[in-house]
């Protein structure tokens, strides 16, 4: 995982401090090679203490093993590719704009997620006697389309868009059961309300959300994650339901794939 993605991704969780120290980075990423810890933390005002805790937090041992992630994050990303330029990111195209957008956030989704845990969604999925599937208000299409997917490659589902149904369903889970959740941001306490039941009837819980700590992330057993665009804010919900169907289809390839 690109640890610029995760301080990007990351920012509105972080306190002023830490806020500070990777609005810097972000901003002066390739002068960070040249910088000491203590050269940080006076560039931003903060103490040597403070810069060594944010690294640990980045989910590195200390300063130096983040200075050489985003060093090498860096490079990687202002590398020359050559070969034919795309039509979705060539600059003269009518379509570039929203190309270029969408391909930054399905790029930056794919980075977020461990391949890992996407496998694991896979597995929980196929082995499960019943699929539930819960959703917000605002994803409740990508809800619907993952529902007739499922029920097309003969998996159990059961979707409906009212909560209190949902609540009902979710009492009445088995252990061979997932629940899966689609959400934008994670904090509708209704939703982890019924990711609560169904976990303590032994169902796994499975969600998407957008990438951040969350109620309902914390009351799933596997999670996938979306990272909206940051800086397009016209666009951010239609790059976000992109993300999120990204994932889900990703989801179902899994299950052709390994079939």
């Amino acid at each position: 995982m690109s640890c610029l993605l995760k301080m990007r991704a990351m920012r509105d969780e972080l306190s002023v401090n830490e806020r500070k120290l990777a609005d810097f980075i972000l901003e002066n990423t390739q002068l960070l090679r040249d910088y000491s810890s203590q050269q940080l933390a006076d560039a931003v005002g903060v103490s040597q203490s403070s810069v060594v805790k944010f690294s640990q937090k980045m989910g590195y041992k200390g300063y130096p093993s983040l200075k050489l992630a985003v060093y090498e994050t860096y490079a990687q990303e202002t590398r020359p590719e050559g070969g034919e330029v795309s039509l979705l990111t060539n600059p003269g195209t009518a379509l570039s704009a929203l190309g270029q957008k969408k391909l930054e956030a399905l790029e930056n989704t794919v980075r977020i997620n461990d391949i890992a845990e996407l496998q694991r969604a896979v597995e929980a999925v196929r082995g499960a006697r019943c699929i539930q599937i819960a959703a917000c208000s605002g994803s409740v299409s990508v809800a619907r389309f993952l529902a007739l997917q499922l029920l097309e490659l003969g998996y159990w589902t059961v979707f409906d868009q009212d909560l209190e149904l949902q609540r009902k369903v979710a009492a009445r889970i088995e252990e061979r059961d997932v629940l899966c959740i689609i959400c934008d941001f994670g904090r509708e306490e209704p939703l982890a309300e019924v990711a609560r039941t169904a976990r303590a009837r032994g169902a796994q819980v499975l969600s998407l959300t957008r990438y951040n700590h969350n109620a309902v992330s914390m009351h799933a057993d596997i999670n996938l994650f979306v990272v909206p665009s940051e800086d397009e804010r016209v666009l951010q919900r239609l790059l976000f339901r992109s993300a999120q169907m990204h994932l889900v289809e990703s989801l179902i390839a899994g299950l052709l794939l390994d079939s």
